[in-house]
């Protein structure tokens, strides 16, 4: 659903004109040439002429070196050029002023600073918001007392919303709005606060939902302090109307009467365009409920004319989506090709045999339209069966994935990488969807690659290329130092007395700092500043050889709550396979967990366990694609998929997976592939820890027993009891090839990930603020593979943290292990380490043997299949094989060498 920001383009408009006005009221005691004026006022010369004419005075100034009215009439003409809306004129006049008053001796503050703040705008209206954001910047650094600090975070704010960088623009409002508190500039709040309650909406998560409600509702303790007006009354209820009509949140009982009354008050005032939104918004209501209901509710909307183009797409595309809830596809393909001619900025029709990316004017609006035209179009393909309405659809989503990642090298801020990472996961596999519907498993193959971990690929790329460019150490030291302090203020906000407003201020400082130590390495490292390098995708066929030469078969899974795919890359075997009712497959997949995750207590457990498991094993792992019954498997798991034991899958003979094969798991083939080259260079072997005593946590007495038994089997150190300290774990990270962590741990998708020492707790901000240099991490605590789960990216855990800042590979947990179990487990999985096995055949025989040893309840799943291998799964020591080898070739060649030396005497 889109609501466009009409009311605060409204409001911004507002302000802006109002700063120009006064400003230009004051600058102009210094007038413009009477020539200037002359030619503005003119009444029988159009507007291009005008231009000419002042283009034409401006150069016979520069002739006459009359500078000072050069300046003036320059500025007048950006002015006249705005109030004209010729933005893009205006903005190299603009960018000619400034540069006039910068180097214009003396020095002319005023000038320069209104310049400056006009520039800025002209950027914005243009789209071209990351200069725009700069300029203001600019402005802020001057430290002018005459200038409106929190107009400029403000227009900063709406600069980065309308760029959908909805997290930035977040932290530039709430500075906004403390800086009108401050300043008691009671208006200006409640307009910021309006626009910052849309941007929480714009974020689509349940928790900005809820601050977005909170912030209108804080208004009603201001609205005597301003001169509170019928179209506030109007904006409140439908700001109201749009947060309780959120998806995950949707409440018709909450909303309707919110759009009600904004309805009953936009008729009050006769305006159109707000008649026409609240009938949409209305349709929207009804759409889940009544199609019938929801389609007379946006037709109705379109029946209201207005001149707002934004607003005129939007309805189009809800009356797209109703037509396809009604399965009138003709219908709803016209309607959301005309909504998308309406957002076009060149406004040309999609031309199939042209590659340019698109260019909208609402990124997010835009990338819906067009993956809903192509669903559009394969849904007309499986009735009409047409081999050029799949064609349609590829293109469409090949357009949509270029834009994804036109936007995704733009995004600088992390948490908007991941809002748009999750609008491409539904690109995604509506792509390998047609690949499916066209047997195309290659193309396939990349467009699953690029919805998994690719922001985890690309922080990898950045790591490459700092040795690449050889950045050195005290600055890659330093910008290590602006993470931890980042870190800490995040660690900061899980406490009750730290409100969400102090923590989003003091990030907003602390960031604007790391930004401007980023920019600095522009002068420095210029090659690698600009480098723009994507993360790469391992190609198709080096995919299939690496398969071939390890005999290994990739088991890649796409999934979402309607769709699901299973591609297979084996040395004999690349097919793609489609799974059907997934509904059903997510309820046994939550089952199936649950199931898996609890001993069982009863021979029902068991016998309903077994059942699922083999379902399960018939949908996910189907019986064509394993032609070898030892070869490896490589899980790239999807969704609920994430934290699930395959291991645990059970075939028609009743034999688990792990009996037949070596199972590991992997982020994305590419990142698997791409992590192993990375550049490592520990310095010791083996760092154990066991806190065993908590401050708040029980003790784990069994924790010392495990870690001391490991580290017998290597050259070892061991951070126990008091040395086994949040700041001591953090300092020794990077020295060790092997770190194992026995302590305790939590995570789920509604906490932040942390690991237990004996003094404070290390979260996942923590560790994405570290740097190790380790080829196996083992976290030997519970739930370490869980985490928030983030859309087209993965599962935001411990294990993914340690992958982000070096690890090879990962030992992890999926639920909260028992300890016996997984001390017994992981002991045996060292011992067959250090002989040489591979990781993955190391984990398998340990957990064979525990198998092979208990019985009854002490044999479920949920003693033996909580610990996982993610990454890397090669050996990391030579085996006893290897060694006779070479003991052979050694002996072989001195009994050559005794021969040859005895014949050579002969």
């Amino acid at each position: 659903m889109f609501y466009p920001n009409m009311a605060e383009i409204t409001i911004f408009k507002r302000c802006f004109s109002l700063f120009l006005f006064f400003c230009y009221a004051h600058l102009f005691s210094q007038q413009p040439s009477t020539f200037f004026v002359k030619i503005r006022s003119a009444q029988n010369a159009t507007n291009k002429e005008k231009i000419n004419q002042i283009e034409t005075l401006l150069n016979d100034h520069l002739k006459n070196k009359d500078s000072i009215q050069y300046g003036l009439d320059l500025t007048a003409f950006s002015i006249w050029l705005y109030r004209n809306e010729y933005y893009d004129l205006g903005s190299s006049q603009s960018e000619k002023a400034v540069k006039f008053y910068k180097k214009l001796t003396p020095h002319n503050d005023q000038f320069y600073l209104y310049n400056l703040n006009l520039l800025a705008r002209f950027y914005s209206l243009i789209d071209n918001y990351i200069d725009s954001n700069e300029v203001y910047l600019e402005v802020l650094k001057n430290k002018n007392p005459k200038t409106d600090v929190g107009e400029i975070y403000s227009r900063i704010a709406n600069n980065h919303n309308s760029d959908a960088n909805f997290h930035i623009a977040t932290n530039y409002f709430l500075k906004a709005i403390e800086e009108f508190r401050k300043e008691k500039q009671h208006r200006k709040l409640f307009d910021t606060s309006i626009q910052l309650s849309t941007n929480y909406l714009d974020i689509l998560d349940d928790e900005s939902i809820v601050k977005g409600i909170e912030t209108l509702k804080a208004l009603d303790r201001i609205k005597d302090k301003i001169d509170y007006n019928i179209f506030d009354e109007y904006l409140i209820n439908e700001r109201l109307g749009n947060l309780y009509n959120y998806e995950t949140l949707f409440d018709p009982c909450a909303s309707l009467p919110y759009y009600k009354k904004a309805l009953s008050i936009a008729k009050k005032i006769g305006n159109n365009r707000e008649i026409c939104l609240i009938n949409n918004n209305i349709g929207h209501v009804y759409r889940y409920v009544d199609n019938d209901s929801a389609l007379f509710y946006f037709k109705k909307s379109l029946s209201y004319h207005h001149k707002d183009q934004a607003l005129s797409a939007a309805v189009l595309y809800s009356l797209g989506l109703s037509y396809m809830d009604q399965e009138k596809y003709d219908l709803a393909y016209n309607s959301l090709n005309s909504s998308l001619d309406k957002i076009k900025i060149d406004n040309k029709k999609i031309d199939t045999s042209q590659k340019s990316t698109i260019k909208l004017s609402d990124k997010n609006l835009g990338l819906e339209l067009i993956k809903n035209l192509a669903v559009v179009q394969i849904k007309k393909y499986e009735s009409e069966n047409s081999v050029e309405l799949l064609d349609d659809a590829l293109f469409l989503l090949k357009q949509a994935d270029e834009l994804i990642d036109q936007i995704k090298l733009e995004s600088m801020h992390q948490e908007s990488k991941l809002f748009w990472r999750g609008l491409a996961s539904d690109i995604y596999i509506n792509l390998v969807k047609v690949c499916y519907l066209q047997n195309n498993p290659e193309l396939a193959y990349h467009y699953l690659e690029k919805n998994k971990a690719l922001l985890l690929l690309e922080d990898l790329t950045k790591e490459r290329s700092k040795i690449f460019f050889n950045i050195p150490d005290s600055v890659i030291k330093k910008e290590r130092s602006f993470k931890r302090k980042i870190a800490l203020i995040k660690n900061k906000s899980l406490s009750e007395t730290y409100s969400d407003k102090d923590r989003s201020l003091e990030l907003f400082e602390i960031k604007n700092r790391y930004t401007s130590f980023i920019d600095s390495l522009q002068d420095r490292f210029p090659k690698y500043y600009y480098s723009k390098e994507e993360a790469s995708i391992l190609s198709f066929d080096k995919t299939v050889d690496q398969a071939s030469r390890t005999n290994t078969s990739f088991v890649h899974y796409i999934l979402n709550d309607e769709l699901g795919y299973i591609l297979v890359i084996s040395e004999d075997t690349q097919e793609l396979y489609e799974i059907h009712d997934i509904p059903l497959l997510q309820n046994y997949i939550a089952s199936f967990h649950k199931l898996s995750s609890t001993p069982f207590t009863s021979k029902a457990d068991k016998q309903e366990f077994q059942k699922l498991a083999r379902e399960l094993y018939k949908k996910l792992l189907p019986d064509t694609i394993f032609h070898e019954s030892k070869s490896k498997i490589i899980i790239i798991p999807d969704d609920s998929l994430l934290s699930f034991p395959f291991e645990t899958l059970m075939n028609k003979e009743g034999n688990y997976l792990i009996e037949e094969h070596e199972v590991s798991y992997a982020y994305s083939i590419s990142f698997l592939e791409q992590n192993k080259r990375l550049e490592r260079s520990p310095q010791k072997e083996f760092l154990g820890m066991a806190p065993i005593n908590y401050k708040k946590l029980p003790k784990l007495p069994n924790s010392a027993k495990e870690v001391q038994t490991i580290a017998k089997k290597f050259d070892s150190d061991i951070l126990m009891n008091h040395t086994a300290s949040k700041e001591d774990l953090i300092n020794s990270l990077p020295a060790y090839k092997i770190i194992h962590l026995s302590t305790h741990a939590n995570a789920n998708d509604t906490i932040v990930p942390w690991i237990a020492t004996t003094t404070k707790n290390i979260t996942l901000n923590d560790i994405y603020s570290t740097k190790n240099n380790a080829e196996l991490i083992t976290l030997s605590a519970c739930n370490t593979a869980k985490g928030k789960l983030q859309k087209g990216e993965g599962v935001m855990s411990i294990a993914r943290a340690f992958f982000n800042t070096g690890s090879n590979s990962v030992v992890s947990t999926l639920w909260k292990a028992d300890d016996k179990s997984t001390e017994k487990i992981i002991t045996n999985f060292y011992t067959h380490l250090k002989n040489g096995a591979s990781k993955s055949e190391a984990l398998r025989n340990a957990k064979l043997e525990y198998l092979k040893n208990h019985s009854l309840s002490e044999a479920s799943p949920y003693y033996w299949s909580s610990l996982v291998l993610i990454g890397n799964p090669d050996p990391m020591y030579p085996s006893l094989n290897t060694w006779y080898i070479l003991l052979g070739i050694l002996l072989s060649f001195l009994l050559l060498s005794t021969l040859y030396k005895i014949f050579s005497k002969k």
